[in-house]
């Protein structure tokens, strides 16, 4: 079978990841949830069934992608969200929007470990793996612009009609489902009939042994523990970026807003379309950063600097807004390293399921951070639970990396063999 170039493949992952996840609705979904007449308990609800869905499914989805091949179910999980944006046009109760909101979920499982996968892999095919950092970082980054781009749209289109931001959702995930059936298969699902590759595929019962080998490995096992750390302390602070902003926002900055007649919705998509803004910048810098850093000290000091911040934020409250964009860019400089120090340490085979491990063991780890926030947060104020939050990292941090570092300091990532394609491919 003819294989594409190098600069052909990354052109049209980055075009994938750019379309991927439009930020619509995102900025007002909320408030579209409450005009339904839906309740908070209601909404937090929904929400905690998200995370069942996500921690019972991770590991499936997995499994059927290095099943189905990778690039398939990235386009499995393209169709659901698809069908999920759609159901917002027609969901009216909680019943309804459960839907949405598990399909989302649910499809969002499918893209997490094989989109990893197939690009460590479709990079490995060209001698690139070493690039994928760089790769991983920019196509983040511009799936990051285009957001911002659609967050703030999203916002003033709820402004002229509630419905218009998820008619513009559901345009946006259909050009991602084409977009991603046009990424090539890896090479080992070129043909299913294939003796080799039917060697290769795992079966469910093969599946448990590959994920307790490689994770428990001294090369993963702690690092996979400082990673869930890292997602349970340090991630939960999304959920609290709202009521955190409005606080902040209504105390410094009220009456002028109330002046300019600015809708809730424009603001909120104003301002989570700067926090995208800074994501996209450092994703697009994350290979120079493990390049002038290296992987052990950038996995250090990234989330510890994030953790700090929360801490002086609740000292200082000045801080509330660099807390923010410190969060969101360090999350995205820190991803794609992290991602890539994974696929260096497992097996082609088994890929995706070890990579939808991974994340299901994060989403596990956040459960206590989210409902201990919370608890502080009803009896204190929200900041005071992501000050709580930060310093909790940074205890076990210490702890953790004075006893038994998450990264080996013998670890030397792989250098790629075809750079100067690599450079080309960057540049398309």
């Amino acid at each position: 079978m003819s294989r594409l170039s190098a600069s052909t493949v990354v052109r049209r992952y980055y075009l994938y990841r750019a379309t991927a996840r439009p930020g619509f609705h995102y900025p007002v979904y909320t408030l579209f949830l409450l005009f339904n007449d839906l309740t908070l308990a209601q909404i937090g609800l929904i929400a905690s069934i998200q995370s069942v869905v996500v921690v019972t499914s991770e590991v499936p989805t997995g499994y059927i992608g290095d099943r189905i091949g990778r690039r398939n179910s990235l386009a499995v999980g393209a169709a659901i969200m698809l069908v999920s944006n759609a159901s917002y046009l027609v969901a009216t109760d909680f019943v309804g929007f459960t839907f949405t909101f598990v399909t989302l979920s649910f499809g969002g499982t499918f893209v997490s470990g094989s989109g990893s996968a197939w690009l460590y892999d479709t990079l490995r095919e060209h001698d690139m793996e070493a690039e994928f950092t760089r790769v991983s970082g920019r196509g983040r980054a511009l799936g990051q612009w285009l957001r911002a781009v659609t967050l703030v749209v999203g916002g003033f289109l709820y402004a002229v009609n509630r419905y218009y931001p998820f008619y513009a959702g559901v345009v946006a995930a259909a050009i991602s489902l084409v977009l991603v059936l046009r990424l090539p298969q890896n090479r080992a699902y070129d043909d299913a009939t294939d003796g080799d590759a039917a060697d290769e595929r795992m079966t469910i019962v093969d599946a448990l042994p590959v994920i307790r080998d490689q994770l428990t490995a001294p090369d993963l096992r702690w690092f996979v523990v400082y990673l869930a750390l890292f997602s349970g302390a340090i991630l939960t602070m999304d959920m609290w970026i709202q009521p955190i902003a409005q606080d902040t926002l209504e105390t410094t900055f009220g009456p002028t807003l109330d002046g300019w007649a600015i809708p809730e919705g424009g603001v909120l998509g104003i301002l989570y379309a700067a926090f995208t803004v800074v994501s996209a910048v450092t994703s697009d810098y994350a290979s120079d950063v493990e390049e002038l850093l290296g992987v052990r000290t950038a996995i250090l000091l990234i989330p510890v600097a994030i953790a700090a911040t929360y801490v002086l934020a609740g000292l200082v409250p000045l801080l509330v807004f660099p807390m923010f964009f410190v969060m969101k860019g360090g999350h995205s400089l820190v991803g794609p390293i992290t991602n890539r120090y994974i696929n260096d340490q497992v097996q082609s085979v088994g890929r995706a399921t070890l990579l939808s491990s991974v994340a299901m063991l994060r989403n596990v780890a956040g459960v206590p951070f989210r409902v201990g926030s919370g608890i502080l947060a009803t009896w204190y104020t929200s900041m005071t639970a992501v000050a709580v939050l930060g310093a909790v990292f940074l205890a076990v941090a210490v702890v953790l990396w004075t006893v038994v570092p998450p990264v080996s300091e013998d670890y030397e990532p792989p250098q790629s063999s075809n750079a100067v394609a690599a450079d080309a491919a960057g540049e398309d």
